[in-house]
């Protein structure tokens, strides 16, 4: 983890999907950067592991983002722990492979409801405590299938197409209520999520699936290898912080550089 220069103190963050990937690696930085963190994930074991790393900081809500019911809990347990929420990072995401003419119908209800929906009950439930506290900062977990063309992945593309749709959308809307509204939009991340993608993918066990990516997308990307989660970790500590304060409806990509290929 990097030193903190307490770029987030006095925040009150919430973070989906903290239970590891993306979501552990921003968690850890914004209570390393001074935040209190409501560590949200439907895997509890995995939110209490990111809670341990961080100490009297982390908060941990066992939710599903696809139940409005669930959002609205974790906002009320964040407010009664920490105090109104300013920095919602809507990262809970599933993966789905599949071309359009072969994904089935189960398959893609249930990659749109988390990565799209669970996005925008988790946004719903959030600004009216965000709202009442003056404002903050809303970042949601794109990708860039939403901006290139990805091989076998329309429910996956077709979410974060969403995602962006929508970011740009609720920043019109709620900039004059002083909450920015941005997505990160990710390259290739070495992940959990990643790993065993592929690992099902070419059927061959996580431990073997190292040379298999490296040989599919290193030569894609221009800086010649895969993302790390600290990368993206580090881009959203930026628009959690002060530092971002005029930049809302944005869309960053963090990629290597494989957007500009």
């Amino acid at each position: 983890m990097m030193r903190s220069v307490g770029r987030l103190d006095g925040k009150v963050a919430i973070v989906t999907g903290a239970g590891s990937g993306l979501g552990r690696a921003a968690a850890l930085r914004f209570a390393a950067e001074g935040a209190s963190v409501a560590c949200v994930d439907l895997d509890r074991e995995g939110a209490q592991e990111t809670v341990s790393a961080m100490g009297e900081r982390g908060l941990v809500v066992v939710a599903d983002v696809t139940a409005e019911a669930d959002t609205e809990r974790m906002v009320a347990e964040t407010v009664e722990r920490f105090g109104p929420p300013t920095v919602l990072y809507a990262n809970a995401g599933i993966g789905g492979r599949g071309a359009a003419g072969e994904v089935d119908l189960e398959l893609w209800q249930a990659v749109l409801a988390v990565n799209l929906t669970g996005v925008w009950l988790s946004a719903k439930a959030c600004l009216p405590a965000m709202m009442d506290a003056g404002g903050g900062s809303i970042i949601n977990q794109g990708s860039i299938t939403a901006l290139i063309g990805f091989a076998n992945s329309a429910a996956y593309s077709a979410s974060k197409g969403g995602v962006i749709s929508l970011t740009r959308q609720m920043a019109i809307d709620y900039a004059p209520h002083n909450v920015r509204v941005n997505a990160i939009c990710p390259g290739v991340i070495e992940t959990p999520l990643l790993r065993r993608s592929w690992a099902q993918a070419q059927g061959v066990p996580e431990s073997e699936v190292d040379d298999l990516l490296a040989e599919h997308w290193h030569p894609q990307i221009p800086m010649g290898r895969l993302g790390q989660v600290d990368e993206i970790a580090a881009m959203a500590v930026y628009l959690a912080s002060d530092e971002s304060a005029w930049t809302t409806g944005s869309i960053l990509t963090v990629d290597g550089g494989q957007t500009s290929a």
